[in-house]
């Protein structure tokens, strides 16, 4: 008697007393959808941020009577940089942090593309100032790929599988732990060696940036399948935020190997 009271009570607690209880709250789980709206929204926070840094440095170069590219605001140009590495740094934190845990919550995905946004718009100026339409080559190649990846996973040309997450995993980490050694080096003016700057890549470099974009390429596949699983097990809708995180962080990581790639191919 005294168990079933205590039941009672338990239970009237949370739901209402017996005759008059509530439906138990339902947790809303995530759907394809949520995850393409996030991921439209993340990635036109990137492309808004990217316009800011990118009309700094548009406004402040030119092009003197040998060709070549001069700073003629050196205020706009160094605001631009600031900005820039401030969102690398911050890219770099939370792409850290996404090794450990899922990315869930909305403020650190659109903190992350807006920081992105900062320093893909700087550095894509400078590349469009030296090299012409390399930009929306990039930018329409990055379309392509991602195009043409979702489609060989949703016909099964390709799929995900034990043995291939595991080697994009593994190479995953290997390509992280390079990107970041180059990017502490550099931070205190050494060259590696491992990126042509110039875009006279030599042939290590050429292999490095090939593979990379390849890299960049296939972590489709594995967003596709977690995307998929997630809203066929009733995955909670925060996770769309994961899903939708993933998708901008693998676009923007293959626009920027993509926009590597195509400079080498403009080298003297």
């Amino acid at each position: 008697m005294m168990k079933t009271q205590y039941n009672e009570q338990h239970m009237g607690a949370a739901y209402g007393p017996y005759g008059q209880m509530t439906q138990a709250p339902q947790v809303q789980t995530m759907r394809i959808d949520d995850v393409i709206v996030r991921t439209v929204a993340l990635v036109g926070a990137t492309f808004v941020a990217a316009m800011l840094t990118w009309s700094m440095v548009s406004n402040a170069f030119a092009t003197n009577a040998a060709g070549d590219i001069v700073i003629t605001d050196q205020s706009a140009f160094s605001t631009a940089m600031t900005l820039g590495t401030v969102g690398a740094f911050i890219g770099l934190g939370v792409i850290l942090f996404s090794m450990f845990k899922p990315i869930t919550n909305p403020i650190i995905c659109f903190v992350y593309a807006i920081g992105q946004g900062l320093l893909l718009g700087g550095v894509s100026a400078f590349f469009e100032a030296r090299w012409p339409g390399i930009v929306v080559n990039a930018l329409l190649g990055t379309v392509l790929v991602f195009a043409g990846m979702l489609a060989l996973y949703k016909f099964r040309i390709l799929k995900n599988s034990p043995m291939f997450t595991k080697v994009m995993v593994g190479a995953g980490f290997g390509i992280f732990a390079l990107i970041a050694v180059n990017f502490v080096a550099s931070m205190f003016g050494a060259d590696l060696g491992l990126f042509a700057s110039d875009g006279n890549a030599n042939t290590l470099q050429w292999i490095i940036a090939i593979g990379i974009t390849l890299w960049a390429a296939f972590s489709f596949i594995l967003d596709f399948d977690m995307i998929e699983q997630s809203a066929a097990m009733g995955a909670p809708k925060k996770f769309a935020w994961a899903g939708a995180f993933g998708l901008t962080a693998g676009l923007i990581f293959l626009y920027w190997n993509l926009l590597r790639l195509l400079s080498y191919f403009q080298g003297d």
